[in-house]
């Protein structure tokens, strides 16, 4: 039995003597080998967090121009000011949020938590200046435990009240929200807030560890038997320990990690320049046929199509190797009606 153990997932030194902090040492960064993005990356207002959180929480995110500055590389562009509401497709990133939002007319806040989302759907798209200010925290799917107050078995597709697994969010940080007055004051805070909460008893499983680094390490395509080699636990163990500090079963999690990083490849362009049935053979589709229903599943449309409503297009298929042919594979596969009855559902884990 070969069993991987990472480094210990969140350490406190003792010191030399009782009088002496304690210094606390980040976890292993499974995030290095993870970056999840949304349906639209290039409209994502997003800013990293520091150092020592990086490998817990993926971005803040929300209004605001400190945020708008600081968004990546590409421009986003200005939302119109007349016309029907735009809506914002949501796609399954494998992340979790904490959402802050402040009523600037009335003053009035609310506080939400969501889960790891399986399925896309639509949130309504603020124009601005709307008069409402947001401020998020997304967090790592395997990281959440660490913060939360309790177990995570119903966060599937959960949004709450945020107190259901942050009691005190409000008296800790809501108010200190509030009273900002700048975006970068709210990242101070919510660090700060943060790192309070990551006590020395907030241990996370070595096993759950492991099995989340071969899963991200192959990019959701592992076996349930190499998880289970890989940690040393039986397949009723191991998911028990994932729906309790992930909400989700290891192949859900795998199937989202995989679907995360075909959408990468679909969006940046594949690293070795290959066409459209490169990537079907590299992530572990049948066939085309069963790679379009599982990106329909998660993506809500076909892969054409979601590259159009994210503003790539044909350019992506026309600046790689390949490209012609990538495209007209798109076109002439991926946008026909589906064909499910020869595909199979997710991976084996």
């Amino acid at each position: 039995m070969s069993i991987l153990v990472l480094p210990p997932s969140l350490v406190y030194d003792q010191g030399t003597s009782s009088n002496e902090p304690r210094r606390r040492r980040s976890m292993y960064n499974l995030a290095q080998h993870y970056h999840p993005i949304t349906a639209n990356p290039s409209q994502t207002n997003e800013v990293a967090p520091s150092a020592l959180l990086q490998p817990y929480i993926r971005c803040f995110w929300g209004t605001g121009d400190v945020l708008r500055n600081a968004s990546a590389s590409e421009p986003s562009r200005p939302n119109p000011t007349v016309g029907p509401l735009e809506r914002e497709l949501i796609i399954p990133d494998t992340c979790m949020d904490i959402i802050w939002q402040l009523d600037e007319h009335t003053g009035n806040t609310t506080s939400m938590f969501s889960g790891v989302n399986d399925a896309p759907f639509e949130v309504p798209k603020e124009r601005e200046p709307s008069g409402k200010t947001v401020f998020a925290i997304r967090f790592y799917f395997w990281a959440v435990h660490l913060f939360a107050d309790d177990h995570l078995r119903e966060v599937l597709n959960a949004h709450v009240d945020v107190r259901q697994y942050f009691s005190s969010f409000h008296r800790e940080l809501g108010e200190q929200l509030a009273r900002a007055r700048s975006t970068a004051e709210r990242i101070a805070a919510a660090e700060t807030y943060l790192l309070r909460r990551m006590q020395p008893s907030r241990r996370t499983q070595d096993s759950l560890l492991n099995a989340v680094q071969l899963i991200l390490s192959r990019k959701g395509l592992v076996m349930g038997e190499e998880l289970r080699q890989g940690t040393g636990l039986g397949s009723r163990q191991l998911e028990r320990l994932f729906r309790e500090y992930t909400g989700l079963t290891p192949k859900k999690a795998a199937d989202l990690v995989r679907f995360q990083h075909v959408w990468q490849e679909l969006y940046y362009g594949s690293p070795t320049g290959g066409g459209l049935q490169d990537l079907v053979h590299a992530y572990g589709y049948s066939d085309q046929s069963h790679f379009n229903h599982n990106f329909r599943k998660y993506a809500g449309t076909s892969p054409l199509q979601a590259l159009r409503d994210a503003g790539r297009g044909m350019s992506l298929f026309y600046n790689t190797a390949g490209s012609r042919s990538s495209y007209n594979e798109l076109v002439a596969g991926c946008d026909r009606p589906n064909n499910t009855g020869n595909s199979r559902e997710g991976n084996n884990t």
